[in-house]
């Protein structure tokens, strides 16, 4: 299975989905001027693979900020992994947030999909 890690720029997040490793990990910021564009390898990944995972997969998503086009985008791929769900695949979503706007889009989230959530709070720590 291919493994698909995206380093985070000033407006994408890094993405792991690293199947030999069990790594799934989506975190940063998401403002992208082309929201389309950034998402699609996650979408293409995916669809690509989702289906062959043989273990748990965890997806560690830390959304420090996500604009409202990445977070339709975020419905849009939580929607690819319920389908997974629903045909047997262990998927669960890790949601860490540190504050309470953050981890009201996760509980939004976690009622519009049949996904399990666990919410954990991860306050930033200052430098």
């Amino acid at each position: 299975m291919d493994t698909l890690i995206l380093k985070p720029t000033k407006t994408n997040p890094y993405i792991c989905l690293d199947p030999s490793s069990q790594k799934y990990e989506i975190s940063g910021q998401s403002f992208p001027e082309d929201p389309q564009t950034a998402f699609s390898p996650i979408f293409k990944w995916l669809e690509d693979n989702l289906a062959k995972l043989n273990h748990k997969m965890e997806l560690h998503l830390q959304a420090d900020y996500f604009n409202s086009a990445s977070n339709r985008l975020l419905l849009k791929m939580f929607r690819l992994m319920e389908i997974q769900v629903q045909a047997g695949k262990e998927i669960e979503i890790i949601w860490r947030y540190d504050d309470e706007e953050i981890q009201n889009d996760g509980i939004i989230f976690s009622r519009i999909v049949s996904i399990p959530f666990q919410f954990v709070y991860n306050p930033v720590e200052d430098d």
